[in-house]
């Protein structure tokens, strides 16, 4: 059976950039050239488009959930599993090279708008402009002293950003990150489904059936819009505690419309 080392790829590790992004933090942890790209989907098509290539993405935030554009991404690319998971402890900070008085505009990514939009209500900035990512707004800080950047302070020391506030996320934040490959693991101790029912009662009952008759813990559950066929979903399932996936997946398509095993994974951090 061939081998596959996961933790390195000579050939590049793509990651939501710019640099200096939560995402670039998270692929830090593996080895070889780190390569940036402008947005999720694009780290998807490189990894498609590489034979060997890793592609590390943002899966799901503690405090605002999954990451919609990567479930979207897992289920429209068949050829890309999940590898291992990264778990990062965020901690922003606002950065800026202005006084807050001076200050118009907030640039950020959306989930960390929304991750620290009650303290900075509180200091009365209330005018967020959303961007691609934290780091995308720590380098428009840079070249905006009228505005401030939501970011880490990884990034504002990147780009040279006086930091005004720091932790001013709300409680506990923890993001969860995916390892991306087109090599599938089935030695992971989590792993995931993708899949329809039929549009009739019980239909998402006896998906869930066959995880309970074999002991099988579901850690995650989450619908999507099919974007083909309005009001009509996909889930997204996480779930441990499994013998054999491939048996599994023999299993659950026997009730199923489609499916699409992705893999299992293994936790780095």
């Amino acid at each position: 059976m061939e081998t596959y080392n996961f933790l390195c790829d000579p050939n590049g590790i793509y990651y939501l950039g710019p640099e200096g992004s939560f995402s670039h933090q998270a692929s830090t942890l593996l080895s070889g050239k780190l390569i940036p790209k402008p947005t999720i989907k694009d780290i998807f098509v490189a990894v498609n488009n590489s034979l060997d290539a890793l592609g590390v993405v943002p899966v799901e935030n503690s405090i605002e959930g999954p990451v919609n554009e990567t479930l979207d991404n897992l289920f429209a690319f068949d050829g890309i599993y999940s590898v291992y998971s990264i778990e990062i402890q965020i901690d922003l900070v606002l950065a800026s090279k202005s006084d807050l008085s001076k200050v118009k505009k907030i640039y950020s990514h959306n989930h960390a708008i929304r991750e620290a939009q009650n303290n900075l209500e509180k200091l009365g900035v209330t005018n967020f402009v959303p961007v691609e990512s934290t780091s995308k707004a720590a380098l428009m800080a840079n070249n905006d002293r009228e505005s401030a950047a939501i970011c880490s302070s990884f990034a504002a020391k990147l780009y040279n950003l006086e930091i005004l506030y720091d932790k001013i996320q709300d409680g506990v934040n923890i993001t969860k990150f995916l390892v991306i490959s087109k090599k599938m693991r089935t030695d992971g101790n989590k792993a995931i489904f993708l899949f329809t029912v039929p549009h009739k009662p019980g239909g998402l009952y006896r998906v869930i059936e066959k995880f309970y008759l074999k002991n099988i813990n579901l850690t995650m559950i989450y619908s999507r819009p099919l974007r083909n066929t309005p009001w009509n979903y996909y889930f997204y399932l996480e779930f441990e505690n499994f013998d054999n996936l491939s048996t599994l997946e023999k299993d659950v398509r026997e009730v199923v419309i489609e499916l699409k095993n992705k893999g299992s994974y293994t936790k780095l951090t």
